[in-house]
């Protein structure tokens, strides 16, 4: 395929924003659109550049990682399984809960209000507020959050990605409860 580099829109944005570990979905307006247009000619450039571009089923982008889970994908991991749990200890609906437009406060947040919840927060490199709060941050990052206000958050269309984890570990290992992480970071 031979593609004029030219007339991709955008070019640099979405591939700064991709390489940084960042998932544009249709809330990145622009670039998403560029994306969604020309999957097949911005898929081509970033393969001859070594990078693979997924075009996820529930329409967002991202580079697919080849490495395993370092700490700092582990945290994120963990923070949404506890989250996920507490849903579903409160008899919410899952996807319902995640995508809920008015957000979820930071303060308010179910991470450390149970002990063995707290702990594996801690194993995972977390351990309190502050901490947790950088955690929203690098959701926020890597796109798979947006803040609404100072204290405040929703998750955007890529928290889809975690929610599959979530589901996909549960049918493998059972309930998160049964979940550790090792000193590594590594989930087991």
């Amino acid at each position: 395929m031979t593609v004029d580099l030219a007339a991709l829109p955008h070019l640099s944005a979405v591939f700064d924003r991709l390489r940084s570990g960042r998932h544009l979905c249709a809330d990145d307006g622009p670039l998403y659109l560029a994306l969604r247009a020309e999957y097949a000619a911005y898929d081509a450039v970033f393969a001859a550049l070594g990078f693979d571009l997924v075009q996820h089923e529930r329409g967002f982008f991202y580079f697919q990682a080849e490495a395993e889970l370092g700490k700092e994908a582990t945290q994120l991991a963990v923070f949404f399984f506890v989250l996920v749990q507490a849903w579903a200890d409160a008899g919410h609906d899952i996807e319902a809960s995640a995508f809920d437009a008015g957000g979820f406060l930071i303060a308010k947040l179910p991470h450390f209000s149970r002990d063995s919840w707290g702990e594996i927060m801690s194993q995972s490199g977390t351990s309190n507020h502050d901490e947790l709060e950088e955690v929203v941050r690098r959701l926020e990052r890597y796109g798979f959050a947006e803040r609404i206000g100072d204290d405040r958050f929703r998750f955007r269309t890529p928290a889809w990605r975690f929610l599959d984890l979530c589901r996909d570990v549960w049918e493998r290992f059972g309930e998160p409860n049964d979940i550790t992480v090792n000193e590594d970071g590594a989930t087991v």
